[in-house]
């Protein structure tokens, strides 16, 4: 028997078993409309499965690996985004216990932009998250075209440590931060988060701009001032069509990162008022139903980046910074 073919047939068995896994589970475990969900995903495995069976020894270039993996990949990035959706529609006063609730409260959303304290958690998120990527970009970028295009003694030494700087908990520095902050009078402002951010936001757009400059072209950029062209001209030829818009992607990431963040925000806001909006919800200040409908609703910057630039969000991700 070829690889091939037993890959194939290993694939297509583990997709047939956990289907028939997921269809047990849903037929003697679930109740009510949510057991309808695990019999259609136990029927796709399944039938993923079947299939696989069919075409294992044929000439065609199919990965079954990769089409089970995008399959429960699907399953698990939906279920939870599904699930939150149902906790956001349940009503304040019962338990959410269904992915497909009996009475949905769509105003959910309306009053969760209309309370004071979440618009207040979103603002100082979106203030913090915005300072701390405009100043890390215009570090990063000065940072990054020095490593790419000069012979810096110590670059990979450079690289490597602001990956360790990146990796480095933050917990172990919001105590010594917010002690700093009370010290400096700015303990509970919406500016006092910024400085930190930048420990998150400076080595990751450094991280993540070293590629987007190492392969410009740069020859193109060459050609223009050998040609004669000045400052101007070689900013509207070269810097904004070839390097901004993937600079622009770097910035958005760094900003989506910045703006996740709970651990700070919840050490350097004493009060409801300066807290960031994920401190906000972790800290359990919102009932669960707002907390779940502004959960969905923060994840549109990420949606919509993702949506707009997929090429080269992959890209960045993808690319190696040897």
């Amino acid at each position: 028997m070829r690889p091939t073919v037993r890959s194939r047939l290993w694939a297509a068995g583990t997709a047939f078993v956990a289907g028939f896994v997921i269809a047990n589970v849903g037929i003697l475990l679930i109740t009510g409309a949510d057991r309808w969900l695990w019999l259609a995903t136990a029927v796709v495995l399944m039938i993923t499965g079947a299939v696989g069976v069919l075409v294992a020894d044929t000439g065609r270039r199919l990965s079954l690996w990769a089409v089970l993996g995008f399959e429960l990949f699907v399953v698990a990035t939906l279920a939870p985004l599904w699930w939150t959706f149902a906790v956001a529609l349940t009503p304040a006063d019962t338990t959410a216990d269904s992915l497909l609730p009996a009475d949905p409260r769509w105003s959910v959303f309306g009053d969760v932009l209309g309370a004071g304290v979440l618009r207040d958690a979103a603002l100082t998120s979106v203030v913090a998250a915005t300072v701390a990527t405009a100043v890390a970009m215009l570090l990063a970028v000065p940072a990054a075209y020095a490593l790419t295009r000069r012979r810096v003694r110590g670059g990979r030494v450079v690289v490597v440590s602001f990956v360790a700087v990146l990796l480095a908990p933050l917990v172990a520095l919001a105590g010594p931060w917010s002690v700093t902050a009370a010290d400096l009078g700015v303990l509970g402002s919406r500016w006092s988060v910024a400085p930190v951010l930048l420990l998150v936001a400076l080595p990751l757009a450094v991280w993540l701009s070293i590629p987007v400059l190492r392969d410009a072209p740069w020859s193109l950029r060459d050609s223009i001032r050998s040609d004669g062209a000045t400052r101007r001209q070689e900013l509207r030829a070269f810097v904004v069509p070839v390097l901004a818009p993937d600079l622009l992607v770097v910035a958005a990431l760094v900003w989506v990162v910045a703006a996740q963040d709970a651990v700070l925000g919840a050490a350097l806001g004493p009060t409801d008022d300066s807290r960031t909006l994920p401190a906000t919800l972790l800290l359990g200040s919102v009932e669960p139903s707002q907390a779940a409908a502004i959960g969905l609703l923060w994840l549109l910057p990420v949606l919509a980046l993702v949506a707009i630039a997929p090429r080269r969000v992959r890209r960045l991700i993808g690319r190696d910074h040897r």
